[in-house]
């Protein structure tokens, strides 16, 4: 159940950043185009001054989500010097072990 939330939430952490992303566009286009100035400077102050901390905040959501929900195969474990991270662990085959029969 963990996988789906953590896959859920994180595409649409995504697909918010790309809808904000691309109303950065015509924010910065519109802008640039009301400006008397330079017209590269203005689009680009308004396009990087609004892409830059959404796509931040979307990696900083996404981290949060995938501690919150950790998939199959990952833990939040806590490790010496370094506090609490997120692992992926794998299952090694199933070592087979001898029962000895005495006769």
């Amino acid at each position: 159940m963990n996988s789906y939330r953590q896959t859920l939430y994180s595409s649409i952490i995504r697909v918010a950043a790309n809808i904000i992303m691309v109303a950065a566009v015509f924010v910065g286009m519109y802008q640039s185009a009301h400006s008397a100035g330079d017209s590269e400077l203005v689009f680009c102050a308004w396009f990087f001054g609004i892409t830059v901390p959404v796509w931040a905040g979307a990696f900083w959501l996404t981290r949060r989500v995938r501690q919150k929900y950790p998939a199959e195969f990952q833990s939040l474990i806590e490790l010496p010097r370094l506090g609490q991270r997120l692992v992926t662990w794998n299952v090694a085959e199933e070592s087979v072990c001898p029962v000895l029969v005495r006769r």
